[in-house]
């Protein structure tokens, strides 16, 4: 009996000592620890002014605009002019899983692409200010920024999720 105990108890120090030292990171973050989306946003506004923004306040205003759903988003950040002429936007959503995230990659690439299309023509400034911008993705986290600042933003939010 007591050789059973003991193997018992080196089984399951080994395995203890396997999940603690397997130098992977929780899948739910997608492999990233960083802070949370809205620290990241609350970052980028002390670094960049935006003027007649109107931040995203819950999930209605991401589905209606973008089509991300409460099931799709873990959490998210960000907001759009509200002034209809200057076209900045900056949108940033943690994915709950990995077919969400490509699905979010999907639906902000199609809003920007949507973006560059009505402004080409009748809004040339905004659309050149478009024409460096794109969704990047990065394990759960996906992120559309429309900004003359887009470097600057970019900058934060990807040292904010690391």
């Amino acid at each position: 009996m007591k050789k059973i105990i003991i193997a018992l108890a080196a089984v399951i120090a080994v395995c203890a000592a396997l999940c603690a030292c397997s130098g992977l990171e929780s899948s739910s973050s997608g492999g990233k620890s960083g802070k949370a989306l809205s620290e990241i946003w609350s970052d980028i506004k002390d670094e960049v002014e935006f003027k007649d923004f109107s931040e995203f306040q819950d999930i209605k205003r991401l589905n209606r605009s973008y089509g991300i759903t409460e099931d799709m988003a873990e959490e998210f950040a960000g907001g759009v002019n509200s002034t209809g002429v200057n076209q900045e936007e900056v949108v940033l959503v943690k994915a709950k899983d990995e077919d969400s995230a490509k699905e979010i990659e999907e639906k902000l690439n199609a809003k920007l692409e949507s973006k560059l299309n009505q402004n080409k023509n009748y809004n040339p400034e905004q659309a050149k200010m478009m024409d460096g911008c794109k969704v990047e993705k990065d394990g759960l986290y996906v992120s559309l920024i429309v900004s003359e600042n887009r470097e600057k933003i970019t900058e934060i939010y990807k040292n904010g999720i690391k």
